[in-house]
């Protein structure tokens, strides 16, 4: 009954600070904002679900930031990445397809392939195909030379300037 007592109570405090975490990174100065998105990195899965949720409620400038949380805190991110990838707007898949780039775990190859063929925004297919190049996997740069061909030269340009810039 003590353990159960005590492992509560960590993780109230652990869901507290997470809490304020989030707050700083969303609602304080670039200073403070990057201190507490390496800090929810470090955390690892604790501030994984609450940043994912946030990843799916926030704004267009603040998605980006929570994105940076969510790739420090790494593989543990991964799964749940795929799943805004697989089930959100193109919108809201952006920064989550950065995030599973910054990451570079290769269980994203498949489903970044899937929004590379399915995605309606060329900005979301530019930014897929610069994450599919970037994880470097032959399949998914396979899927990318094909986009390239369908889609021309202008859709190269804004794959590789994304690339680059990622």
């Amino acid at each position: 009954m003590q353990k159960t007592i005590e492992r509560r109570e960590a993780q109230e405090e652990g869901n507290a600070e997470t809490r304020e975490l989030m707050y700083a990174m969303l609602n304080g100065d670039t200073y403070t904002s990057l201190q507490a998105i390496g800090a929810l990195g470090a955390m690892g899965a604790p501030a994984v679900g609450p940043l994912v949720r946030a990843l799916l409620a926030v704004d267009s400038d603040a998605r980006w930031v929570v994105a940076m949380a969510l790739a420090r805190a790494g593989t543990e991110a991964v799964e749940p990445l795929i799943g805004v990838v697989l089930v959100a707007d193109d919108g809201i898949k952006n920064p989550a397809i950065w995030a599973l780039a910054e990451i570079g775990d290769q269980r994203a190859v498949d489903p970044l392939v899937g929004a590379l063929r399915t995605s309606r925004s060329e900005c979301c297919r530019a930014l897929t195909a610069a994450a599919l190049l970037k994880l470097g996997d032959p399949a998914g740069i396979a899927e990318v030379e094909k986009e390239f061909e369908r889609s021309g030269a202008g859709f190269r340009g804004l794959a590789m300037e994304a690339f680059e810039g990622t």
